[in-house]
C-alpha cells in the first residue's frame, strides 16, 4: 500500500468518525461553557479554575478506555524554571472543600505557585477623564495596590539607558509622581528576554517614585506572566491616544499577592493497540487570565478553551478508533503564568519522558485564518513533515499554510523542549487575534470554521503512527 493511499484510508476513517458523532458541536457546547462568565476566566476566582476542571474531569469520565494518570513515577519535586517563578508540589487544596472530590482527585496533579491577582477596584483617571480599562490602559500583572491622586511627569528617552534609568528615578525628582516612559525606548534596556520588567522596576524606591506608566503605540496587552512578584510601585501600559501633556492620574487599583496559590494539572491515558511503551501526548492549557479589577473578565475562548475542547473531544473519538500507540491527554494549569504547570509536569511525570515520542500542543485554535502558527523542535521535524504531507494531500479540506515559527517560550510546549522531548505547537490565526488577551476573547468572537480539517489533520496523523 503506498503513501498516499494510506492517507486516503486515515482520512476516510476520520470522516466517518465525524458523521457518526458530531464532534464540532461538542467542541463549541464545551468552548461556551468553560469561557462563560460563571467560570470567572478559569481562574480561582470563586473556584472558576476548579470548575472548570470538574466540568472536564466529568466529560472524560465517561469516556470508555481513558484512565485517570495523575500518580507521578516518584516523590513530587520542585521545579525551578529560569527566569520564572519556582513551582513546588501540593496538597488537594480547595479541592478538599469539592463534594465528591474522590471522583476528581485520580486524574489531578497538584502544585502550587505564587501569584499577584487583582479583582477589586480597577480604575484610572487622567485629568479627570475616565480610560476604559482593557481599551485605554491595562494594568500590569505585577502591580500593587495604589489610591490616590498624582501629578504625571514625561521622562526623556535620552534617560532610558541601562546608566542613567534607575538613577534618574530614584534621584528624587519624581517623588509622589507618575513617570511616562516611551516602552519601545525601555525594550532596548539590556535584559533577558524573558524577563525584561523585574531588573529594572524592582529596583524603583516607592519613596522616590510614586508610579509608572509605559506608553506603546499599541495597548500592552494584559498577562500573568510575571505575577509571581510585585514592583514597588504600580505600573500601568497605556497606547498612543495616551496625551502628551497630562498632568495628573487619579488611580484606584486592588491586588493581592498570594504566596501559596494552588493549581492542579488534568492527566488521562488510553492505551493503543500494539502494548508497546511510545506514547504521544497532546496538550492544551485550561487556565486563562481570570480578572482585571471585579468588571473586568477575561473569557478565554479562543485561549485557550479552544484547544481544552480540542483534547476532550480527540480524547472521544480515540477512545472509539485506537491507534497502535499509547496516548496521553494533559489539561496544563498555569500557562498564563509563565508555563508553570508544564514546567512542574516535565519535572514530575506520570510516563518517562523518553517514552514520550511526540507531543502536541493546541493553544488558540478557534480562528478563522488558514494561517496554522507551527512551531517545533528539532527532533520534532520528522514528524512535522509527516504533518505537512497529510496537510496538502488532504482532498477534504483546504491546506492549511502551516507557517513554521520560531520555537518561544509563548506556550507550554516550550517547557517539553527544554526537558528535550519532540515538542509541535500549532496555534490558528485569523480576525479574532486582535481579541488576544483582552475581554473580547469571548463566545461571541471566535470561529469553529477549522474544527473540522485541523481534527482531520491531528487524527490522520496519529492514525498512521
Amino acid at each position: 500500500m503506498n503513501y498516499k493511499t494510506f492517507l486516503a484510508m486515515c482520512l476516510a476513517t476520520a470522516l466517518c468518525s465525524c458523521t457518526n458523532t458530531d464532534y464540532q458541536k461538542e467542541y463549541t457546547n464545551i468552548i461556551d461553557e468553560i469561557s462563560s462568565p460563571q467560570y470567572y476566566g478559569r481562574s480561582d476566582f470563586a473556584n472558576g479554575d476548579i470548575n472548570a476542571a470538574k466540568y472536564i474531569i466529568d466529560y472524560i469520565s465517561d469516556i470508555e478506555g481513558l484512565t485517570p494518570m495523575a500518580s507521578e513515577l516518584t516523590t513530587p519535586t520542585p521545579a525551578y524554571p529560569p527566569y520564572k517563578s519556582a513551582v513546588k508540589p501540593a496538597s488537594e487544596g480547595r479541592w478538599n472543600d469539592i463534594d465528591n472530590a474522590d471522583k476528581y482527585l485520580p486524574y489531578l496533579q497538584h502544585f502550587q505557585i505564587p501569584m499577584n491577582v487583582m479583582r477589586e477596584d480597577m480604575a484610572v483617571e487622567i485629568d479627570g477623564k475616565a480610560l476604559r480599562p482593557t481599551f485605554d490602559f491595562t494594568a500590569k500583572e505585577f502591580s500593587p495596590s495604589c489610591h490616590g491622586t498624582y501629578p504625571i511627569q514625561y521622562v526623556p528617552d535620552s534617560i532610558v539607558t541601562h546608566e542613567h534609568f534607575i538613577n534618574y528615578l530614584n534621584s528624587g525628582k519624581l517623588a509622589g509622581k507618575f513617570a511616562v516612559i516611551n516602552m519601545a525606548k525601555y525594550c532596548t534596556l539590556p535584559a533577558h528576554p524573558f524577563e525584561r520588567y523585574k531588573p529594572y522596576l524592582c529596583l524603583i524606591d516607592s519613596t522616590k517614585v510614586g508610579g509608572i506608566i509605559l506608553k506603546s503605540d499599541e495597548l500592552i496587552p494584559y498577562f500573568k506572566a510575571r505575577s509571581y512578584f510585585t514592583t514597588p510601585v504600580p505600573v500601568i501600559g497605556v497606547d498612543k491616544s495616551f496625551p502628551e501633556d497630562a498632568q495628573n492620574i487619579t488611580i484606584n487599583i486592588d491586588s493581592k499577592f498570594l504566596l501559596n496559590h494552588d493549581c492542579h494539572n488534568i492527566i488521562a491515558y488510553l492505551p493503543g493497540t500494539d502494548m508497546g511503551t511510545d506514547v504521544i501526548t497532546l496538550i492544551a492549557h485550561y487556565d486563562h487570565l481570570g480578572l482585571m479589577g471585579r468588571d473586568n473578565i477575561f473569557y478565554g475562548s479562543n485561549d485557550n478553551a479552544s484547544g481544552t475542547a480540542m483534547l476532550c473531544v480527540l480524547a472521544k473519538y480515540f477512545s472509539t478508533h485506537r491507534p497502535k500507540c499509547n496516548l496521553q491527554f494533559i489539561w496544563l494549569d498555569a500557562e498564563e503564568a509563565n508555563l508553570l504547570g508544564a514546567f512542574y509536569y516535565c519535572q514530575n511525570p506520570t510516563i518517562p519522558l523518553e517514552n514520550v515520542k511526540l507531543v502536541i500542543n493546541l493553544d488558540m485554535i478557534a480562528d478563522d485564518g488558514d494561517h496554522l502558527a507551527t512551531e517545533c523542535s528539532e527532533n520534532g521535524m520528522s514528524e512535522l513533515e509527516i504533518i505537512k504531507q497529510i496537510n496538502d494531500n488532504n482532498d477534504e479540506y483546504k491546506p492549511f499554510n502551516i507557517a513554521i515559527q520560531e520555537l518561544t517560550d509563548n506556550s507550554d510546549h516550550y517547557a517539553f523542549d527544554q526537558a528535550g522531548v519532540p515538542s509541535i505547537y500549532f496555534s490558528t490565526e485569523g480576525s479574532f487575534l486582535k481579541d488576544y488577551h483582552s475581554p473580547r476573547d469571548s463566545n461571541s468572537n471566535y470561529s469553529a470554521d477549522n474544527f473540522n480539517r485541523l481534527f482531520s489533520l491531528i487524527t490522520s496523523f496519529i492514525n498512521m503512527k
